[in-house]
């Protein structure tokens, strides 16, 4: 990836003008940066306000976060935090911020709810990490929770999102944001509410499989064949679609012939409506109950070929499928 330094220059400046309007930040904290080619950046610089950002506030950077030109700012203090993130070669966006509603709640409660069906289609089991400071002194943490979300709340010091694009970024910290206040409403409300989307209860002790092995498959069919609600779902809204499930390395398919919810077969071909790919180390994390189809799809740890207008006609049996895969744990 390349783009045009000035350009990329205007999109920080941009997006920080964002991150304030949104009060996502305030004062003279968070950071920004961006990839400009393969192993350079550009970053904001320490202590700069983000919301009157200006051109010398953005200096570009290598991989060992050596600075490209003089410059009498420094970078950020977090530059050690984007660069563990760019090691991941998808990501082209790191935006650090300090969103209010998101540091209050998790400053009380360890878990968010997300009642939204649409916040859960982007989001799911948020990492929230605790923080020794102002300033993050071991990256690999986030790091290693960046393959489950691509958001990580950093407690009390707000959080760190990336993306492929600011765009992409930003979103997740928005609707981050959004899904806090919506909790802090509720937990202050008298009303009696009951969660959006039930899920399934988990024991610890359940049965582990080999990831796809025939047990699996088998034990996969057997949950959704006899579960009461898809049946009734199913049949409902005529889920009758086939599935495939493909596994990148293997280059292995499982494709899930569904009629009205029923699971009647599954073949090893790939002419599917719907195909879901990504490499084992993903679907891995799927079924260890750390990571949803729905959120790796959106947010690009899974590819899903489709419809998806289509499969959202559908989301809710297939939201109940999901679930109901965590009752089928691998080793």
């Amino acid at each position: 990836m390349k783009i045009q330094y000035n350009e990329a220059k205007e999109r920080i400046i941009f997006w920080a003008g964002q991150l304030h309007q949104k009060s996502l930040i305030s004062g003279p904290v968070g950071n920004i940066s961006c990839r400009i080619e393969k192993d350079k950046f550009l970053v904001t610089t320490h202590n700069a306000y983000l919301g009157y950002l200006g051109n010398s506030e953005i200096i570009p950077v290598d991989n060992d976060g050596k600075m490209l030109e003089k410059s009498d700012k420094k970078p950020t203090s977090e530059l050690a935090l984007h660069l563990e993130a760019y090691k991941n070669k998808e990501v082209n966006a790191v935006i650090h911020a300090h969103p209010p509603f998101t540091t209050a709640f998790y400053s009380k409660f360890k878990t968010l709810d997300i009642f939204s069906y649409e916040a859960r289609l982007y989001m799911s089991n948020i990492p929230a990490l605790e923080q020794d400071g102002p300033i993050v002194t071991d990256v690999k943490p986030v790091a290693e929770s960046f393959k489950t979300s691509n958001i990580v709340v950093l407690k009390k010091h707000g959080v760190v999102a990336i993306g492929a694009s600011f765009k992409e970024t930003f979103s997740s910290i928005e609707m981050l944001e959004e899904a806090c206040k919506v909790n802090i409403v509720l937990t202050n409300t008298t009303v009696n509410s009951t969660p959006a989307v039930e899920t399934v209860k988990i024991d610890d002790e359940l049965k582990k499989y080999s990831l796809f092995s025939p047990e699996h498959i088998k034990k996969i069919v057997s949950l959704v064949n006899e579960d009461t609600e898809i049946k009734e779902k199913g049949a409902a809204l005529n889920l009758t679609t086939k599935l495939a499930i493909k596994v990148e390395e293997e280059n292995k398919i499982y494709n899930f012939h569904f009629n009205k919810g029923n699971i009647d077969k599954v073949t090893n071909d790939e002419g599917a409506e719907f195909v879901i790919s990504g490499p084992v180390s993903v679907w891995r994390l799927v079924f260890e109950r750390k990571l949803d189809p729905f959120a790796a799809a959106t947010q690009k740890k899974l590819k899903l070929n489709g419809d998806m207008a289509k499969l959202s006609r559908w989301y809710s049996p297939f939201n109940r499928i999901f679930d109901l895969w965590k009752l089928a744990p691998v080793k």
